[in-house]
This record gives structure tokens, sequence and C-alpha cells, in this order.
């Protein structure tokens, strides 16, 4: 019979790479780590672990139980939460991770409907953009994950044993200065970009491989990670910048124009979550609100929206210049 502190001892070297390392992150000595480990692989009837350099690496067999102890541990949570969340007579902590937009765009509407009819549910709140967002979920760091990809890449790794609830999609845009000659279009091109400064966020990749497959370098004029700087900082002319409709939607700056960048897939956006959180009261009444937040929105954008024709319901959009860069240049 597989034991709760065995997987969890080989979850965390894993993890870590070590016995070593794996001891001093879950404070027992290295004897104790290796004594776990020697009765799990007994018990098993296969070695889990194999030196690699001066580390360690998972056989097959290591690798395939990790994955059911990943999800043996998120049930494990789920039965905590979910007794916490009776006692408390459907109240209960719910730890939401969730990228920038996300924060700003979805989550206030969410929580004012929590403390107006669901006082006893508490959130707490940390962004993070969605390869760290993924990896707080499977740890069980967070219980509930506001997560995007881009709509013509498949699943993300790491996700398939995962509950993953399709919420919105929006575009990306090209942000400028009111009077920029470009300001009126309805859609812009990148190739038509090619001589203009830019102000952009350190996940660029994508941006980046599409200017590259489009013949030119793009001249970045200011690195910044915050939406309201970049805004700030395109109103003073140094530039242009790109920024997702979701974040536009609230908190764009009256003395800018946005418009949709065309030829460029929609960026989805949706909840991911362990199966067994989903059961659990105070995780399910989140999760309602925050479909519900999201239904509200795409009621706002109309049919000729980011939910619209090309919305998640509809086909993919078109795919980007080339498809290539990092799958998680998403944040904004």
């Amino acid at each position: 019979m597989l034991e709760i502190r065995q997987l969890e001892v080989l979850a965390e070297i894993a993890r870590t790479g070590s016995y070593t390392a794996a001891a001093a992150s879950l404070g027992y000595t290295q004897p104790a780590v290796s004594y776990q480990m020697r009765r799990l692989q007994q018990a098993v009837g296969a070695p889990l672990v194999a030196r690699a350099g001066r580390g360690l690496r998972l056989t097959q067999a290591g690798q395939a139980l990790v994955r059911h102890a990943d999800t043996i541990f998120s049930a494990l949570r789920a039965a905590d939460q979910d007794i916490a969340a009776r006692v408390a007579r459907g109240g209960g902590l719910v730890r939401v991770v969730a990228f920038q937009s996300g924060c700003a765009a979805l989550l206030p509407q969410v929580l004012g409907r929590l403390r107006a009819h669901h006082p006893d549910v508490r959130v707490t709140v940390v962004q993070a953009e969605p390869v760290e967002a993924r990896r707080m979920i499977r740890a069980g760091e967070a219980d509930l994950g506001l997560l995007c990809n881009w709509a013509n890449e498949s699943l993300p790794e790491g996700e398939s044993a995962m509950l993953r609830v399709p919420l919105m999609s929006d575009r990306r845009c090209v942000v400028m200065r009111r009077d920029h000659p470009l300001a009126d279009r309805e859609t812009i091109h990148l190739a038509e970009l090619a001589d203009h400064d830019w102000v952009m966020e350190s996940f660029r990749d994508r941006f980046m491989a599409a200017c590259t497959s489009l013949g030119f370098e793009p001249r970045i004029s200011a690195t910044v990670d915050d939406t309201r700087t970049i805004q700030v900082l395109v109103a003073a002319g140094l530039g242009i910048s790109l920024m997702s409709e979701l974040t536009l939607r609230d908190n764009a700056d009256p003395e800018l124009s946005h418009r949709p960048l065309r030829d460029w897939p929609l960026r989805r956006t949706y909840a991911l979550l362990w199966p067994d959180m989903a059961e659990v009261t105070a995780v399910a009444t989140v999760l309602r609100e925050v479909r519900r937040a999201a239904h509200a929105l795409r009621a706002v954008d109309g049919p000729d929206g980011p939910d619209g024709p090309d919305g998640p319901d509809g086909p993919d959009g078109p795919d980007g210049p080339d498809g290539s860069g990092s799958p998680e240049e998403s944040g904004s």
C-alpha cells in the first residue's frame, strides 16, 4: 500500500532534483528521505529514480507515480477545503492566482459580488503569468487560476488532468496617441508599424518573432511591465504599444486610441483548477462568480466584440504571422 508521506517525498525529489534538497525542503534528514524512497520502491517493485550526473531523474514509473501523486494531493486538499467549508456553512478561504488583466478586469466584479452575496467566502489573490499560475495550481499553492493562451495553440503542457473552464476571448490592440495617423483605422497590420518606436513588456517573444518574420526589427524605446505606465509613456510620445482589449476595457487612457491588430490570434481566458476542487462549496462559488463576470463582459462586447463570431464558440480566428514565439506572452 502506498503511503502519502512516501509520495510527498517522491514529489519533492522530482521538484528539487536531489535527496538532499528534498530533505531540506520537507524538514527531514537525508537518511529519512532515503528510507522513505527505499520503502516506496519496494512497494512499487521498480526503481523510481536514477542518477543523472550530480542529480537525479525520474524513471518512467517514477514520472507516472508523480502524476498520480498530484491527483491524490489535490483530492486531499479538496477534502480539507470541503470539510472546512461545511463547518463554516458554505464559507471558507479560496486562493486565486490570475494574470494581470484578469486581476484588473474580472476579479473586481467577482470580489464585489462575493462581499454582497457570499460574505463567508474569503479570497486571496496572487498575480502571476500563466506558467507560474499553472505551477501554483499543480503544487496546491492556489485553488483556482485565471489563465490565458492564444487561440491557435494546443493545450498547454501540464493541464490534461485539470478542469479547464473557458471564459472569454479578446484581441490584441495597437495603442497610440489620438493624433497618430493610423488612429482612425478600423484595424492595423503589424507590417504597417515597422518604422515605429515601441513601449513593450518584458515578455515579448511572440511579438519579436512576428516582426522578424515580416522583415524588420522593432525599435524598443522602453521596457515596462505596468500597464498604466505603458500608457503614460505612449501618451508622452515615446512610442506605440500592444495591449489586450481586456486590459483596455476599463483602464484606457482617454488621450490614447487603440485599434485591433489584424491577423493576430485571439487570446483566450479560462479558469483552471483540479476537478476535485470544483466540488468544494467555496471554490465552486468563486468559479460561478468568475463565469458570471466573464459573461457580463461578453454581453457588453456584443456580437461583434471579442466573443462574437471568432470567440470561444466559433472558429479559432486567424493564426499569428508565423505562429511562433512564447505561448505565455499574454499577461496584459
